[in-house]
């Protein structure tokens, strides 16, 4: 620890970590999905379900669903959080990512039950008139239906990730795993990625509402990303920032290996509203990493407080780049910040296939 952190006006108080944060890779095991199990003394605030998919002309489809844990209800909840329908967004023949009407008679996240049979977890719901939904996992792959809105098939990529933040007025552990899907979205053909992330909070805690955590590090910003290479390879990873000491930076390779970042800076680069980004600067482990927007990435949600927005993420460093974006997206220069010899290590890029990338 610096000299500079131990000045009495900086020392936290007790059960004040400062925003300090643990992160790293896991198993998946298909019954944590339905076992309702303490976590570090912590229980399930919800399931949240969420994928970003591209179909043939490059157009975005983005949908997300939260699931109470088993015997709660959503009720009345504040704007800032998700709520018990699906949602789904899509930029064919917009600007921008807009919400779409198909999914208004999916049934209710209140109306879905978990189970476990042969080896297989799964959450479905169904309800006179409205559209019956069903995911089922054994852990490796998964098969998530939304009737007459989307059906995803695929397997999972890489390990699972988890970090986990304490604070004063409440704790979150965030467990999280990704699986590269393909089938249909709104009736097009469409292949990208599915999330399925569950958040553990204190008693009577609300992701985004009520002892969340985030809210005493003054989160600055949280991106799960991911991508395909036209060589088969997959990448993907989670970078959040905050106040104090408060950084998760997870970043899993091609090859399955794991990077937990120590050190961790970012510069966001407000657009002129003063409400989306033209873009972040990432620093890690002194390394310079950028995000650059997608052209039609801003998700049309209503005035949220985290606006949620796709892009493109890459990094210069001593390896070959590190990058994520949208289908035909090139290479574009280094940021500022990537000095010449950052420059000359540089190899060429691939080409990414499939990317997704999503704030929250």
């Amino acid at each position: 620890m610096r000299a500079e952190n131990l000045a009495v006006a900086a020392v936290p108080s007790r059960g004040d970590f400062g925003g300090a944060a643990l992160a790293g890779h896991r198993q998946v095991v298909a019954d944590e999905f339905v076992v309702d199990r303490e976590i570090l003394g912590l229980r399930r605030e919800g399931t949240y379900i969420w994928g970003a998919l591209r179909d043939g002309n490059g157009d975005l489809f983005s949908l997300m669903r939260r699931v109470p844990p088993t015997g709660a209800v959503t009720g009345t909840v504040d704007a800032n959080s998700l709520g018990d329908r699906l949602v789904v967004l899509s930029s064919a023949d917009a600007d921008m990512l807009v919400t779409r009407r198909e999914p208004r008679n999916a049934v209710s996240s209140d109306q879905v039950t978990r189970s476990m049979a042969d080896g297989v977890a799964t959450l479905a719901g169904e309800s006179a008139g409205r559209g019956r939904m069903c995911l089922r996992t054994d852990g490796v792959s998964i098969d998530y239906l939304e009737e007459g809105v989307l059906e995803l098939s695929g397997s999972r990529v890489g390990p699972g990730l988890q970090w986990y933040l304490p604070g004063t007025s409440g704790a979150l552990y965030y467990p999280t795993q990704t699986w590269l899907v393909e089938g249909t979205a709104l009736g097009w053909e469409a292949r990208g990625f599915l999330f399925v992330e569950e958040a553990y909070m204190s008693p009577g805690a609300r992701l985004y509402v009520a002892k969340d955590p985030l809210h005493d590090v003054d989160y600055l910003t949280w991106y799960s990303w991911a991508t395909r290479w036209e060589d088969g390879e997959v990448e993907f990873g989670h970078f959040l920032f905050g106040q104090g000491r408060f950084h998760v930076g997870l970043v899993v390779n091609g090859d399955g290996s794991v990077r937990v970042v120590r050190e961790m800076d970012v510069v966001v680069r407000r657009a002129e509203d003063g409400y989306w980004h033209d873009g972040l600067e990432l620093t890690l482990d002194g390394e310079a990493w950028e995000l650059v927007p997608d052209p039609r990435g801003r998700m049309r949600l209503g005035p949220i407080p985290n606006p949620q927005q796709e892009g493109l993420v890459r990094g210069w460093g001593s390896g070959a780049p590190q990058m994520c974006g949208w289908p035909g997206a090139r290479r574009s220069p280094p940021t500022a910040n990537a000095g010449p010899a950052d420059r000359r290590r540089l190899r060429e890029a691939r080409t990414p296939h499939l990317a997704s990338v999503a704030t929250r």
